[in-house]
């Protein structure tokens, strides 16, 4: 985990999470897993963001962005949110946790996934639930800016 940002919210999008699925797609097929579904999140497509299987073995991953201080949708280019980007990432961050855990109960078998960029707050989120997200069987992987996956097990 050697890529931090410092300030992610004011740099290029590389941590939006479309490029992290982006990212993270093309990780996996590079270690040959074949991806079974990858949801289009500039729709908002429901369910499990990504499903990939490899050796009899399926992954389903939720993913998350960092949230920036202005708007994605291009007919709000040049506003700033009202949502402070730190805070809005801990929200992010408790969704994937029920998104994970939610599959975990759905498919007991698969390995469950939560992808997130590698930024300072997430790495502090982290820290504060790495005990109860290994106790559920919730692995934690983190896309570094240059596109590198770095997998984290919390098995």
């Amino acid at each position: 985990m050697t890529e931090l940002l410092n300030s992610p919210e004011q740099s290029d999008p590389w941590h939006t999470e479309a490029n992290v699925q982006k990212a993270l797609v093309s990780a996996l097929v590079n270690r040959g897993w074949r991806i079974q579904s990858a949801k289009n999140t500039a729709l908002r497509e429901s369910g499990i963001d990504v499903i990939a299987d490899f050796d009899g073995q399926i992954l389903g991953a939720e993913v998350k962005g960092y949230p920036t201080v202005g708007y994605a949708d291009p007919r709000r280019a040049g506003e700033k949110k009202k949502a402070n980007p730190r805070g809005q990432a801990g929200n992010w961050y408790a969704k994937a946790i029920l998104a994970a855990m939610k599959l975990r109960c759905a498919e007991p078998e698969w390995v469950s996934v939560i992808v997130l960029p590698m930024v300072p707050r997430y790495l502090e989120l982290y820290e504060q639930t790495k005990g109860s997200l290994d106790a559920a069987q919730i692995e934690v992987w983190w896309m570094e800016r240059s596109g590198v996956l770095m997998q984290e097990t919390g098995t």
